[in-house]
């Protein structure tokens, strides 16, 4: 066997060229890392300084916190800060207060028990105090949070429900309202107006809306607080009702009410003021009852700018249009309760009750509607004979806005003649129970969406009425008639007609007005319409 020796592997090494691509790759990846590596480390940087700069803030608001309490107890040490006496703190003072480490603070201010400015050095990068208590680093800026706008009246906010849009008048054209600009106005007489668009119309902010776009219209009555001016059913004159807009659902007022309805008497609630011994015209207060809703108090609710339209199908609130009448009470009920469905509205839609005409009259006989420095001018009639809501063809009111209640564009229409609307108030039978008579009611509807009244066989037993209706307590009483204010029609329902109807007709000349009330029998019959509510 031949013996193999000297047996050798030949070695290869990497080509120049080889050397040259891996650096070059090397070099690649090194430019391509390098910048991503430092903006990670500079990002880390950043969010540690600002951690620190708002650890800082709460600490010295912490810290003058925990002071305070100490003073209070007498427990202060002479080693301790006190925030109270200072207007800004120097670096040792809040060195106290938390530990600085690294950082540097550049400039402070304390006021009014916090800070309302601090600059924080960290890393070469500077942190600002935004006035939302949050610290944030100045190259990115304080954002501004946009707030929704609210007018000087101290009226509450109108609370815009699913579809509706809100909308202010330019002059010569209704405009989709920017909500963070103004749009209403109470103080000047301009109530919160939205609508409801039509089927596959759709529209942006500044956008021009037309009637013929708009399928229903509402105007916002905001939660309010009136002097009683009437409180014990005497005669009284004209007068400016004094109003305050209550904050949210508070119910400022001083008198009490509770529902005293039976077969037979003549009231229909007890109502006392203890806080004044009694109630005295004005000086007791009464947070209006409309603006309870069963159990729930509201801040304000919608109401129809028009009569209702269209048909029981789908009913319409718009101008221009002759009103849908020819219904009875249970059907207009049961159809503008449909709206909600129809129109994928969110809020409780229902046919007006007696209570928040009384709300709306109310308020429209104030500064805020028809009354100047005390002088009120009378809601003027709707005397169309063919029924057109707003008085009228062809966009008649915006030149008939004396028949609104604010004496402007921005009120509610036809509460004065046009229709004589149903309202849901109810006088109860002599069984003391809900009493439908001919409104076509074969179920007792829920006891939020009527006022009951107590049951008597005589139209003019006035003090049935309630605190806040604009019934008993608007009453001008004479040797020869019972009137209400400027001469309207005041008749109570009595016997068989259990139901109260509002505004009169117009041909009612006088008698007609936003004061009016009358019995009616709540059939269907080509006088009668009605008004919607909507409610969130």
């Amino acid at each position: 066997m031949k013996k193999l020796t000297n047996c050798k592997v030949k070695n290869q090494g990497f080509t120049l060229i080889e050397l040259l691509a891996v650096i070059i790759i090397l070099a690649i990846v090194a430019l391509i890392a390098t910048p991503i590596i430092l903006d990670v480390i500079d990002d880390a940087k950043k969010s540690a300084g600002l951690s620190e700069s708002n650890m800082i803030y709460s600490s010295i608001n912490n810290y003058c916190a925990s002071i305070e309490m100490k003073k209070q107890m007498g427990t202060l040490d002479s080693e301790d800060v006190d925030c109270s006496s200072k207007t800004s703190f120097t670096t040792e003072e809040i060195s106290k207060m938390v530990n600085l480490g690294n950082v540097t603070i550049e400039s402070n201010t304390y006021s009014n028990g916090k800070l309302t400015n601090l600059i924080v050095i960290s890393n070469n990068n500077r942190y600002v105090l935004c006035s939302n208590g949050s610290m944030t680093l100045e190259s990115d800026g304080c954002e501004v949070s946009k707030v929704t706008y609210k007018d000087n009246s101290g009226a509450n906010s109108p609370e815009l429900l699913n579809n509706m849009i809100p909308v202010y008048y330019d002059g010569s054209n209704w405009k989709y309202a920017d909500i963070y600009e103004e749009w209403y106005d109470y103080d000047t007489k301009e109530w919160a107006n939205a609508v409801v668009l039509n089927d596959n119309i759709t529209k942006n902010v500044g956008d021009p809306i037309s009637e013929d776009e708009i399928a229903l219209w509402y105007v916002w009555i905001p939660r309010y607080t009136y002097t009683i001016f009437n409180g014990n059913n005497e005669s009284v004159n004209e007068q400016e009702i004094q109003i305050k807009f209550e904050s949210g659902t508070n119910s400022s007022g001083t008198v009490k009410c509770i529902d005293a309805v039976s077969g037979s008497g003549d009231s229909s609630e007890v109502c006392t003021d203890n806080t004044n011994g009694g109630i005295i015209n004005g000086k007791s207060t009464y947070t209006h009852p409309a603006f309870t809703f069963g159990n729930q108090e509201l801040t304000g609710f919608w109401v129809g700018k028009f009569e209702v339209s269209g048909s029981t199908d789908k009913i319409e609130i718009k101008p221009n249009v002759s009103s849908l009448r020819n219904t009875n009470i249970s059907s207009f009920f049961t159809s503008i309760q449909n709206m909600s469905t129809k129109y994928s509205i969110s809020g409780d839609s229902h046919m007006m009750k007696n209570m928040e005409w009384g709300a709306v009259a109310y308020l429209s006989h104030s500064k805020y509607g028809t009354c100047f420095n005390g002088t009120c001018t009378e809601v003027a009639i709707n005397s169309n004979d063919s029924y057109y809501t707003g008085g009228g063809t062809s966009n008649a009111y915006k030149t008939n806005v004396a028949q609104s209640t604010t004496g402007n564009i921005y009120g509610i229409y036809d509460m004065s003649g046009g229709a004589w609307e149903y309202v849901m108030g109810n006088m109860v039978n002599n069984s003391g129970t809900f009493y439908s008579s001919s409104a076509g009611f074969s179920e007792v509807p829920d006891t939020k969406y009527y006022d009951s009244y107590t049951y008597s066989t005589s139209n003019t037993t006035y003090s049935r009425g309630k605190l806040g209706d604009a019934t008993k307590e608007i009453l001008k009483i004479s040797e020869s008639t019972s009137c209400g204010w400027y001469s309207d029609y005041t008749t109570f329902p009595y016997s068989s007609d259990s139901w109260f109807g509002r505004g009169g007709l117009y041909i009612y000349e006088s008698g007609a007005g936003i004061f009016y009330f009358g019995w009616i029998s709540g059939i269907d019959n080509s006088y009668n319409s009605t008004r919607a509510v909507l409610v969130k």
